[in-house]
Formats: C-alpha cells, structure tokens, sequence
C-alpha cells in the first residue's frame, strides 16, 4: 500500500487543489501538509476525518487503505450536497510561545496579541474565555501526546477549589503546565497538586499564592499519531 502522504498527494490532485487551498479549507497551516507531502510528518486522524469531512468525494477507504478509485463516482442525475463548516478563530499557545502566553495573561495585556488557531464553531460549542493549548512533550501521554492541540477554558478564581479529576492548563510563577488535578487542597492547605498521567512524568505541587491562572482542558482538537 502507499504511503499515507503518497496518497494524500494523489488526493490533492484529484481535487485539483493546491496545498495551500487544502490547507485554508481546514483551517490548517499550509506548512503542516508540507511536511507530511515530504515524510517529515504524518498527517493525525482527526485531520484525515476533517479532509474527508470537507471533501465528501474523496473515498475513505483510498485515503485509510489504499483501495481505489480516489474519489467516488457521482451517480447518474445525482446532486451533489455540499455541507458548510462555519470555523473561528481563537488565541493559541504553541509550546513556543508558553513565556509570551504568561506575560500576556499576567499583565493582563489583549489575548488579539497572540497567534489564532481556526477550528469548527461546533467544537467550541457555547464555551466562553476559550483557547487553544499546544502540549509540550508527554507527561500527560497516552491521553494527550506532544503536540497534541487542545480545548482549555479558563476558569474562575472563585471555582478553583471545586477543580478536581480533570486535566488542566495551570500557570504558576513563571511555569505554564498541561497535567491533572487529582488532589485539590485549595481549601483546607491553600495547595494543589498536579499530577502527569505517564508515570515518568512525576507531579508537582503548588501553593495558592503561586497560581496566576487555571484553564480546564474540555476537548482534544488535534493530535498526531504515535
């Protein structure tokens, strides 16, 4: 079977679509498909189930398994039925960018000053103060992998101490960590625990002086393939 970027290619041809058009039709970074056109990336599955979303034509089983034709043959006298997909743009933190994100958050400067990550309105659903979160490497892995773009709202001071089980984004003197609040001693001895679901990634615990802010992860965006 070929290559899954092999067959992306052949895809994009069949569409008759540049990289760049694909790449703006799935709220994507161009460079993105580059890389992945080039070997040096593969493409996740939630980005293959978006291109297929987008492109009804193109076959599923090509694009998983190899098996052709590359896009399906419109029946006789049949209408084609384009689905609209309305995105937004929201703030995004790359791993890059994790000293710039808490400068801009402690200071309260504009979330406008950071860069946007475009994704499907119903993924936002009716969360508000929302933003998009590259994880930094694999402390929090099988569940969230390095790389892996999540869905984090920000949480109220006055809730903190009700957060607990969940995995969060949490920013605590100069640091900006993805992990998991399993015991949340906010109340009783003004401390939080954080705690990596690897095993290698051991925990950390923080007083309540320290926390500058708290955002709960509510859905996984992207993620690559391991």
């Amino acid at each position: 079977m070929e290559p899954i970027q092999e067959r992306l290619r052949q895809v994009f041809d069949a569409l008759e679509i540049s990289i760049y058009q694909a790449a703006k039709d799935l709220g994507e970074n161009s460079s993105k498909f580059y890389n992945i056109l080039n070997g040096r990336a593969k493409p996740s599955y939630d980005t293959i189930m978006r291109l297929l979303e987008q492109y009804p034509q193109v076959r599923a089983d090509f694009l998983l398994r190899g098996q052709r034709p590359v896009l399906d043959e419109p029946e006789p006298n049949g209408k084609v039925i384009e689905l609209q997909v309305r995105y937004t743009d929201l703030p995004f933190v790359p791993t890059r960018f994790y000293a710039s994100f808490i400068e801009t958050y402690i200071e309260g400067l504009s979330m406008d000053q950071l860069e946007i990550y475009r994704v499907p309105v119903d993924v936002v659903g009716n969360h508000k103060n929302v933003v998009v979160i590259e994880v930094a490497g694999n402390s929090m892995s099988p569940q969230l992998a390095n790389g892996a773009k999540v869905l984090a709202v920000l949480v109220d001071p006055s809730n903190w101490e009700y957060q607990s089980g969940g995995i969060y984004a949490v920013i605590y003197r100069d640091f900006f960590v993805v992990k998991r609040i399993k015991d949340n001693e906010l109340l009783t001895k003004q401390r939080l625990t954080l705690h990596s679901d690897n095993p290698n990634g051991g925990t950390v615990t923080i007083p309540l002086k320290d926390i500058r802010g708290i955002w709960k992860v509510v859905r996984v965006i992207d993620s690559p393939v391991e």
